[in-house]
């Protein structure tokens, strides 16, 4: 199956999209070539069509942020994990911390469950990428059940949605289908969710949580030593963060 050569001709939902519909098994390889993400590498482990693992060099919250932000991670297992890391530990922190007994597996693979959004999120904010799909490659393992269509493309930015450009074409083999998208109001609390790190099922605490830990590290105010591009990009972020929380908050 061929899919396009660039990210700026289609989107990350339009891929995925048709991967799902032809329950693929494969990687898809994403190579930042512009911006500040010139280089990075990602790649999106699908099987069966379905999202498995995502593999990503943009900054994602680490498995420990997750469970201390949902109050699941006391000071005392924080310390005792910082010393089993330090130690040389050679086990994953989900395992040491179900082996300490401070957090059962259901809630490790929960946790692991929404920090691969958060990575598939921030896959969906890359501008643009050369895109290549591999069959051929080995599949990492999933902690965690793989993420549904519903929950990596609902609300998704699609090639259909840019204004005043046309739907793409299907892919080669993929069938033809009507356009249809969400309602406005639907998809742009969707898209500012996103923008927050969040999936749609996100409560208004944990809405004002995640913007104002955003806020407070890309506050202007706090990169005052930064040079000029730095603080433009900062102050550019930090007012679509702003507007992305007013658009959810109503």
């Amino acid at each position: 199956m061929q899919i396009p050569g660039r990210l700026s001709e289609t989107t990350l939902g339009d891929v995925l999209g048709a991967l799902h519909r032809r329950r693929v098994t494969g990687l898809i390889k994403m190579r930042e070539g512009v911006g500040n993400g010139a280089g990075r590498v990602h790649g999106v482990h699908l099987a069966l069509g379905e999202v498995v693992a995502v593999d990503t060099q943009a900054p994602v919250p680490a498995l420990g942020e997750i469970l201390t932000e949902r109050g699941l991670l006391d000071a005392v297992a924080q310390r005792k994990l910082r010393h089993r890391l330090a130690a040389g530990a050679e086990r994953r922190v989900g395992e040491i911390l179900v082996e300490e007994g401070y957090v059962s597996r259901d809630v490790i693979a929960a946790a692991l469950r929404k920090q691969l959004r958060a990575k598939l999120d921030a896959l969906f904010r890359v501008v643009d990428a050369t895109l290549s799909f591999h069959v051929a490659c080995p599949m990492p393992p999933c902690p965690s059940a793989p993420l549904s269509p519903r929950e990596f493309l609902r609300g998704r930015p699609r090639a259909r949605d840019r204004a005043g450009r046309p739907a793409r074409a299907p892919f080669r083999g993929e069938p033809r289908r009507a356009a249809t998208s969400p309602p406005p109001v639907e998809r742009r609390r969707s898209e500012a969710l996103s923008l927050l790190g969040l999936d749609d099922h996100a409560t208004l605490p944990e809405v004002t949580r995640a913007f104002r830990q955003l806020a407070t590290r890309l506050h202007p105010d706090r990169h005052v030593h930064a040079g000029e591009a730095e603080q433009r990009a900062m102050a550019a972020r930090f007012a679509a963060l702003s507007a992305a929380y007013h658009t959810i908050i109503g």
